[in-house]
């Protein structure tokens, strides 16, 4: 077990393994996102090391007199967060840290725009963040002709 997991802090494959297990897409579609291995870096660095391990350690068969507490909800807290960052790019925060979102990259690679089949906001041709500023012909004012 314990080689498994060390193998996993190196080259990330018990993560991608993982990561599919809980998103329902597969290894090789996470890996195509291209995220893969700066979602472990996030995962490892806001969660800590032992935490990562107890992530990856296969779980153990429920206890229901231990139901909820101890090393199962940190699992679970952390399962969730690794969703949730490759379903949208963000990283939720863990123990009252702020979220963030990872990138424009991990916004645009998430999950989520595949799973209803829909594309990303802004990231098309104008790019990520181009709502911000005014369109070039703005001067023009709007309804002229083009």
């Amino acid at each position: 077990m314990v080689s498994h997991v060390m193998q996993a802090l190196d080259g990330g494959d018990a993560f991608i393994a993982k990561s599919a297990a809980l998103t329902g897409f597969s290894e090789e579609e996470l890996r195509a996102t291209g995220m893969s291995q700066e979602y472990r870096a996030v995962v490892r660095e806001r969660a800590g090391l032992d935490r990562y391990r107890l992530f990856l350690e296969e779980e153990p068969r429920p206890d229901p007199a231990n139901e909820g507490r101890g090393p199962q909800e940190a699992r679970a807290e952390l399962a969730d967060a690794v969703i949730r960052l490759w379903y949208t790019g963000s990283w939720p925060g863990l123990d009252g840290a702020a979220p963030f979102t990872v990138s424009a990259r991990a916004y645009a690679a998430g999950l989520v725009w595949r799973a209803f089949g829909g594309e990303p906001p802004g990231v098309g041709p104008s790019g990520f963040g181009s709502w911000a500023e005014a369109p070039v012909d703005a001067a023009a004012g709007a309804g002229a002709a083009r």
